[in-house]
């Protein structure tokens, strides 16, 4: 599973990664900025010391290098110094175009040259100097030092601020997010009807109020069919049994007064109604009892309760080509009994209901049970009602009990497994 990076520190780290990127960039823009004011001062130090050179000195005596205001003037550049020309390579093409060079590359430089091409006129000269620890006076170097150790102290003065601000900002955002979320996670019926609190931000609020209003009403309609089932399922009880008893007396009144056999079939059919609605209606009304209700438990074989099942459920396979397999072997279980006869009556009807030629197999071992069935016309696509309510309701009741409970389609059927137990 990948982990998910927290809002929080992406936020954080963009911002900061942002503010560096500022910092360091102008502090480089300072730094560059600091160099070239050097050289600018140095470029034009250079050309007046250049104008003053060929006004003073007669062009007789400019033949020969000459020391002059602490440059070195030369009118040729082969008579430049030997390491000086080797450091540049070629003498600078445009005038008063300042170049330097250090003779390596690896490490700083021992000494740096500064060289100029100035042209007066006809006249042309070359001025250099060079550079290096021992001619830099000491208030020179001092200043230079001062100014990186300054802009160095500004850069990471800044960065600090900027991390400091940042921090502030997140624990001021991030508290009242936090209490959001954990008062979210405790929300609780009974908390649904108190204020909702206030997190310092009108948006963090009315994100507050729009989940108390959104969990309100998924609670009153939990509630409501809550008691829709509770009401339902017990309205519905005296009904059905009164049809069903009603039934067993009209067949008890047949078999002793005889009659058409088409009123056989038809009170068949009744009795088969009402023992589904009676299924369906103990089933949604287990469902709308009270989850931390302990539902009562009795000893009974779960072996025999299957055979019975599969024999009251028979007639869903009369007229039909459907074999019909049942393998089990004795088990003694305590158990809600009246829950495992709901959830096996479920899968065992699935089965035999929507399997209209083909074979179904019911086997038990243990407390799991696995029926499977088959459908032998693949042109037939009643299989797909096998995701009715009769299973949603399994899903549902195996999940509150903790039983383990599968149901898995498989090549022109589907196979379904419940452990009796929980996993």
């Amino acid at each position: 599973m990948k982990k998910s990076f927290s809002l929080k520190w992406f936020v954080a780290i963009s911002f900061l990664a942002l503010g560096l990127l500022l910092v360091f960039g102008y502090s480089w823009l300072a730094a560059r900025y600091f160099m070239l004011g050097m050289d600018n001062m140095l470029t034009m130090q250079m050309e007046q010391a250049g104008e003053r050179y060929l006004s003073t000195v007669p062009k007789a005596q400019r033949s020969t290098p000459r020391d002059f205001e602490g440059f070195l003037i030369t009118p040729d550049w082969q008579q430049l110094p030997a390491e000086m020309r080797r450091a540049f390579g070629s003498p600078p093409v445009n005038n008063s175009e300042l170049v330097k060079q250090g003779p390596g590359v690896a490490k700083p430089p021992e000494e740096l040259y500064f060289l100029i091409g100035y042209q007066q006129d006809d006249d042309r000269v070359f001025i250099s100097r060079s550079i290096s620890p021992a001619t830099i006076s000491s208030i020179v170097e001092s200043n230079v030092r001062g100014n990186l150790h300054t802009l160095a102290l500004i850069s990471g003065a800044s960065a600090l601020a900027l991390a400091a601000i940042i921090w502030l900002l997140l624990q001021r955002v991030s508290g009242p997010v936090a209490r959001l979320g954990n008062w979210t996670r405790s929300l609780n019926p009974e908390m649904l009807k108190a204020p909702v609190p206030d997190f310092s931000y009108p948006e963090l609020n009315d994100m507050a109020e729009l989940i108390r209003n959104s969990l309100t009403s998924v609670e009153e309609s939990l509630e409501r069919e809550h008691r829709f089932l509770r009401h339902a399922s017990h309205e519905l009880r005296t009904p059905i049994t009164t049809v069903r008893s009603n039934a067993e007396l009209l067949r008890k009144l047949k078999e002793e007064s005889g009659g058409d056999p088409r009123e056989q079939l038809a009170l068949e059919r009744i009795e088969r109604a009402s023992l589904t609605m009676k299924h369906l209606t103990e089933t949604l009304l287990w469902l709308g009892r009270d989850s931390g209700e302990r539902l009562p438990e009795n000893t009974f074989a779960l072996d025999q309760l299957v055979r019975q099942l599969a024999a009251d459920l028979d007639y869903l396979l009369r007229d039909k080509e459907v074999s019909l397999e049942i393998d089990t072997e004795p088990c003694e279980v305590t158990l809600p009994e009246v829950v495992a006869r709901i959830l096996l009556g479920n899968l065992i009807r699935n089965a035999f209901q929507h399997t209209s030629r083909g074979s179904v197999a019911i086997r038990q071992r243990n407390c799991r049970v696995e029926i499977f069935n088959q459908q032998h016309n693949n042109g037939d696509t009643s299989g797909e009602l096998g995701f009715g309510l009769g299973l949603q309701l399994t899903a549902r009741l195996s999940e509150r009990l903790g039983w383990r409970y599968v149901n898995r389609p498989q090549r022109g059927g589907r196979r379904a497994i419940l452990w009796l137990t929980e996993s």
